[in-house]
């Protein structure tokens, strides 16, 4: 079957088989939808006529073939498409070679004789993975539980796509899906799908690959934590074992390291899963409000206590308790907070009789509790009374592996909905060569803001990499590696912030309001501004009402 394929930046992303009309724009309602202003939503019809293969211009301003707009022109093999940043080649039959001065396909591209070679379906959706075989009949992947291949994702249609074989080749075929398919952002209905090229549908990914390859290493995931480390194995192992019991835990790590994370992880293994889990920063709470803060108070008790207030004690009654930065609790609040792990009672700031809690207490901090207690600004007792359990989180500078899988992850769910993007070697050799002071927290970050600051194509360069050290700075006031990004003006910046963030939030203005605490009437003017209306709203979905006034952020 003759057959297009698209090139952006040099690079084929996608092949699509030609059926009796294709249509070609940046509509979702055309057959190959590409992510490109510059195109119309419907750019042009490639048709088959009696003689031959055409092309229809429906822009209105021509589409160019061979270089020259033309409003129709009859195709020959190997003609040249320009569609906007994208190119694509028309080839009228597969396995023909190009003529002097057509562009030559990669020759892995020149189909085999009879059947396709065997493969498997690589799914990933909601944080999980696995894999189903491809037969010669076909897979069917849709949220319909009785399709071959099925996906637990809201976005997701009954009956998706299927994957079948065709002259040789795996092809994708979409069903008639609602969100649509996406191979390198570009919207297909029907299309070529070569190993190991990422398919996107709904929030869920599809990756074809040969039927015996080995499985990729990779990193393990534990209640939202990803490693690979044996130390961090060590510490979830831990955690295993002591979730189920009631024993008071303290973990111990640098700031970033993901310390909640590894509270909230006890509280799921423990009896108190379905009580609450109120978390506390000690160092968050002025030294006048952390006692009201922990154990309540009563109305009057002090100058505006203009009513009665539980503490945090009594929220987690029957939960766990998460304290945090536990080292910053003052050296005359600690006896009080002993009494309650040793009694399991609280008394409210201004109260005459205790109250019983029953609450699993699960402490954190940065600082070394055994330096604090020899300096005298942490008690002994409550030190042991604390740490029956410590756990140690080891820093990412320490965890072998780790910072490439973990940025790959902040990648995968920070990336623009229907777009797979890649980390360039360059670019992760040079995540893997920082120290990260900052930890997980900063790669986080870093991920963030690679996103922003990447330029045009799929893969990330090392360019686009910058870190926010807080270190002492060099003499020159700064370089390269710093948060400052040379060439970048303030409104670009802006505009990538909104467009992420509308993409992150499906284009609920409301949501771009809270997220980026910037005024309402900002956001609205910036997005007619820079024609941002449809940016992350699904196809079909009617536009969201403004944001109320409550919602606006001077």
């Amino acid at each position: 079957m003759p057959e297009l394929a698209f090139f952006r930046h040099g690079e084929e992303l996608l092949r699509v088989t030609l059926t009796d009309r294709t249509a070609l724009g940046s509509g979702p309602e055309c057959d190959v939808s590409l992510p490109d202003p510059a195109l119309a939503r419907v750019q042009a019809v490639v048709e088959r006529r009696a003689d031959g293969w055409w092309l229809v211009d429906r822009s209105g301003a021509g589409t160019a073939v061979g270089g020259a707009p033309v409003r129709e022109a009859r195709l020959g093999d190997g003609a040249d498409l320009a569609l906007g940043a994208w190119r694509a080649l028309f080839r009228a039959a597969e396995g023909v070679a190009p003529g002097a001065g057509e562009t030559r396909l990669r020759a892995h591209d020149e189909p085999p004789a009879g059947a396709p070679p065997p493969a498997r379906l690589r799914l990933r959706a909601g944080g999980r993975e696995r894999t189903v075989p491809v037969t010669a009949a076909g897979v069917v992947v849709g949220k319909d539980p009785t399709c071959d291949a099925p996906l637990d994702d809201a976005f997701v249609s009954a009956r998706h796509l299927r994957v079948e074989a065709r002259g040789g080749r795996w092809a994708l075929v979409d069903l008639g899906s609602t969100n649509g398919t996406f191979i390198s952002g570009a919207r297909v209905t029907r299309a070529e799908l070569p190993f190991g090229l990422p398919v996107q549908l709904g929030d869920a990914e599809i990756v074809l690959e040969p039927r015996e390859a080995p499985e990729p290493a990779r990193a393990e995931a534990f209640e939202g934590m990803i490693s690979r480390d044996a130390a961090m194995r060590q510490a979830f192992e831990l955690v295993e074992r002591v979730g189920p019991s009631e024993a008071a835990v303290t973990i111990l790590g640098e700031t970033g390291t993901g310390k909640e994370l590894f509270a909230r992880a006890l509280h799921a293994r423990s009896a108190r899963r379905d009580g609450p889990f109120i978390p506390v920063n000690c160092s968050a709470i002025a030294e006048t409000l952390i006692e009201s803060e922990l154990f309540g108070h009563e109305k009057g008790a002090f100058s505006g206590a203009e009513r009665m207030r539980k503490g945090a004690f009594e929220e987690a009654d029957r939960g766990t308790l998460f304290l945090d930065e536990i080292g910053e609790l003052p050296l005359d609040l600690q006896p009080k907070l002993l009494r309650v792990l040793e009694l399991g009672e609280v008394k409210r700031v201004g109260a005459s009789r205790p109250i019983q809690v029953s609450v699993r207490i699960v402490a954190a901090t940065h600082r070394d509790l055994r330096a604090q207690v020899r300096a005298g600004r942490f008690r002994e007792d409550l030190f042991y009374r604390l740490c029956v359990v410590p756990i140690t989180v080891p820093p990412l500078r320490r965890r072998a592996g780790d910072v490439r899988a973990l940025a790959e992850t902040f990648l995968a769910r920070a990336a623009p909905r229907g777009v797979a993007l890649r980390w360039s070697e360059e670019a992760l050799a040079k995540l893997e060569a920082y120290d990260w002071p900052g930890n997980v927290r900063q790669l986080r970050n870093v991920v963030q803001r690679a996103l922003l600051f990447r330029g045009e194509g799929l893969a990330i360069g090392p360019a686009a990499v910058t870190f926010e050290d807080t270190r002492a700075a060099p003499a020159d006031g700064g370089d390269d590696d710093t948060l400052y990004v040379r060439g970048l003006t303030l409104e670009e910046i802006e505009r990538e912030a909104i467009r992420l963030s509308l993409r992150r939030n499906r284009g609920k203005r409301a949501a771009v309001v809270k997220e980026l605490r910037i005024a309402k009437s900002t956001v609205m003017k910036r997005i007619g501004q820079w024609g941002l209306h449809d940016e992350g709203r699904p196809p079909g979905e009617a536009p969201d009402p403004e944001p109320d006034d409550e919602a606006e952020v001077a």
